[in-house]
């Protein structure tokens, strides 16, 4: 008795073992693509951090400046809301290069395609991006 029902599991598992198969396949294919999800987003956040950086830096520079008299007030507020904007531009093209997977020239035609597009500035399009860390804004997707 032991013996039959032993058979008949091996026979079912060879009858199953295609689909046994592709579901080993497509659950391969699935943690690839969530290692590669993960890979961009790990990127996409230290692209953001490097930028946060370096505008740090700047308003650093620019506060030294500012101190040693060698900057007005005026051109300050300007210098700084210029950095903001470039801070997040910057930031944009990083979300768009990881979720697109295109190159730094790329991402920055891409963004300023919509800017033309929209006739909305560059700077709006970017804080979109930026503030939902998502391109479907733009795309309506």
């Amino acid at each position: 008795m032991k013996d039959e029902t032993f058979d008949e599991l091996r026979e079912a598992i060879a009858r199953n073992r295609a689909d046994i198969d592709a579901l080993q396949a497509g659950a391969e294919a699935a943690s690839a693509r969530a290692d590669s999800y993960d890979e961009r987003v790990t990127q996409q956040d230290a692209r953001i951090n490097d930028l946060a950086a370096r505008f740090d830096l700047d308003r650093e520079v620019i506060a030294q400046l500012r101190a040693e008299g060698l900057l007005h007030e005026e051109h300050a507020a300007h210098l700084e809301h210029a950095l903001r904007g470039s801070r997040r531009i910057g930031a944009a093209i990083g979300i768009v290069m990881a979720t697109g997977e295109l190159d730094e020239a790329e991402a920055f035609r891409f963004l300023n395609k919509v800017s033309m597009d929209t006739n909305r500035k560059l700077s709006v399009i970017a804080t979109e991006v930026v503030d939902k860390r998502d391109v479907s804004v733009l795309t309506g997707g």
